[in-house]
């Protein structure tokens, strides 16, 4: 129980679902350990949202307790079902996800075409509306009979055949519900279908269902080139017309033993030459490159953020370092470029760092990672250091520094700082050679006055934490003048 908790609070510390349980966990565990052991026990109230990217989906999350129910029931079954798994099944397992398949797929390409020396084709499919149409009382009967524990089956009845639909709390203040199509919903899912999307368990279930369609074609079809992710799936062939036979047997199979359907719209027969597009790349024999639409994705978030962090006027750009608006971009970014590490991106990253130019005043970019520029500032101990460090990194501008209810500015940022904004000058100020400073509340004055004769500007602010002892500063806002 608590290696559970342990797994399901490693990435949702900071839910309030989580901080809540935490304050009093040992309690908590006892409780919900009590209750699965006298059968009592009964999901709560799930949180239903709606997303747009990359699809209209509507997600059902569960109560933190529950999710560690989740991993809980998954602890114990994975094991069990690893053992039945075809190797080639991505999602949702140890070791497996994404690259892995496109990875897979591509040394596939490579041996069916022997390195490019001959042609090959590719049958890409997927299910239509395959979450929302999982039939309940089959997926059970898979569970059930791999399991011979009495009360784990118990707590599978239970977990199998919650309706989230029944005790929910929604978040929809935009209301996108309204322009999710009605087969993509719960609320609309035919009696026992559907498994809520955001749960562990329904992408382990998703996994066990379609395990019988990965026997079927790898013993029965004796298809040697086939892999899955999730309900995305391709096989290969040395001919389209061996591709078009399994595609009515696989179509025949779904229909009659898992009560599924092909989504023909998305269906694809072709070369192999062209390339595969499969999870989140177009792999090719030779190489990948990043899918548009991930790319898209991208694209869409950093505008996202560009709307927060950056103030552009025809006289001045502002650099607005939003804690949380900057965190969440930099996860974005990370995120993007692992992924593209396994492409072919080269010439993509260049192009995008060029459209998105202004990530270098809150990044330092590489191939691989994006830090966070005020970060050895975030680490400097002492204000002296915080001061030389800002006047070595932005050498052209005035550098101004919170320091409790005041902003200051130090020797040559002081020297200009003071005739600009009418400020004294005070000689030895604070360690320094001199110095100038003025309340809170007439920064905006200063900045005003600064901004009409274009000074360029950086601010530091206290982050409200302490370093060995000193107080925290971290970037707060960069004004620079567009040259052209």
């Amino acid at each position: 129980m608590y290696r559970a908790y342990l797994a399901c609070r490693r990435t949702k510390r900071n839910k309030p679902s989580a901080l809540a349980f935490e304050l009093n966990h040992e309690e908590n565990l006892v409780q919900l350990a009590a209750e699965l052991r006298e059968q009592r026990y009964q999901p709560g109230a799930s949180i239903c949202f709606y997303t747009k990217k990359p699809k209209a989906r509507e997600i059902f999350a569960a109560a933190f307790r529950d999710r560690i129910v989740h991993h809980l029931v998954y602890a114990a079954l994975a094991p069990v079902w690893e053992r039945v798994f075809i190797h080639h099944s991505y999602a949702c397992r140890p070791g497996k996800g994404t690259h892995a398949a496109a990875k897979a797929l591509q040394r596939f390409l490579r041996q069916i075409t022997g390195n490019g020396a001959r042609c090959a084709y590719f049958l890409k499919m997927d299910v239509k509306n395959f979450f929302m149409t999982i039939d309940r009382r089959k997926l059970f009967e898979m569970l059930a009979n791999r399991c011979p524990d009495p009360g784990l089956l118990w707590l599978l009845r239970t977990v199998v055949f919650h309706d989230p639909t029944l005790n929910y709390e929604l978040q929809d203040r935009k209301n996108l519900r309204f322009a999710l199509p009605p087969h993509k919903s719960l609320f609309h899912a035919q009696p026992f279908c559907g498994l809520p999307i955001g749960n562990l368990t329904s992408q382990f279930f998703a996994n066990v269902y379609l395990n019988a369609l990965d026997q079927f074609v790898k013993h029965e079809l004796k298809c040697r080139y086939y892999l899955r992710y999730v309900d995305d799936f391709v096989l290969l062939a040395a001919s389209l017309e061996q591709l078009r036979a399994w595609q009515a047997e696989i179509t025949r199979f779904l229909a009659e033993h898992l009560a599924l359907a092909i989504n023909s719209r998305a269906t694809r027969l072709a070369p192999v030459s062209g390339g595969v597009d499969f999870a989140g790349f177009i792999v090719r024999p030779g190489y990948m490159l990043v899918r548009r639409r991930v790319l898209g994705n991208l694209k869409e978030k950093l505008r996202q953020a560009r709307r927060q962090l950056v103030a552009a006027t025809p006289g001045y750009h502002a650099y607005r370092f939003h804690e949380e608006t900057l965190e969440a971009c930099r996860a974005t970014l990370n995120s993007a470029l692992a992924h593209f590490q396994h492409a072919q991106s080269r010439r993509c990253l260049g192009r995008l760092w060029q459209k998105f130019a202004w990530l270098e005043r809150f990044f330092v970019v590489s191939s691989r990672k994006a830090a966070r520029r005020d970060e050895p500032l975030r680490r400097k101990s002492r204000l002296r250091m915080q001061v030389l460090w800002l006047k070595q990194a932005f050498k052209q501008h005035v550098v101004i520094v919170q320091i409790g209810r005041y902003y200051e500015a130090f020797d040559a940022s002081a020297e200009v700082l003071s005739p600009a904004a009418g400020l004294r000058l005070n000689q030895n100020w604070r360690g320094f050679a001199c110095g100038c400073g003025f309340p809170q509340t007439l920064l905006a004055a200063v900045l005003a006055k600064l901004k009409k004769q274009k000074l360029p500007v950086v601010i530091a602010h206290e982050t409200g934490r302490e370093a060995q002892h000193a107080k925290q500063r971290a970037l707060s806002m960069i004004i620079e003048y567009p040259t052209n």
